[in-house]
């Protein structure tokens, strides 16, 4: 029962963070693109035994790829 309830607190946090970044990083990158960064950062954390801190995490490292992205772009 944890363990369901754990994907679906992950589920939830996922799709916030989709809404989240897909709003902040508008003018810089595809809506796709902050898809592919989400799943990227994710599944680093994929073989992770303790899944609290898994949405937080993931959000700084697909924050920092997109940044670096945007940041690339400009030159």
């Amino acid at each position: 029962m944890a363990v369901e309830a754990a994907g679906v607190f992950e589920e939830q946090a996922r799709a916030q963070l989709t809404d989240q970044l897909t709003s902040a990083f508008a003018d810089g990158c595809k809506p796709n693109q902050v898809i592919e960064a989400i799943d990227r950062a994710w599944q680093a954390f994929d073989k992770a035994p303790v899944r609290d801190f898994v949405p937080l995490l993931a959000a700084r490292v697909a924050r920092d790829e997109l940044r670096q992205l945007i940041a690339e772009r400009q030159g």
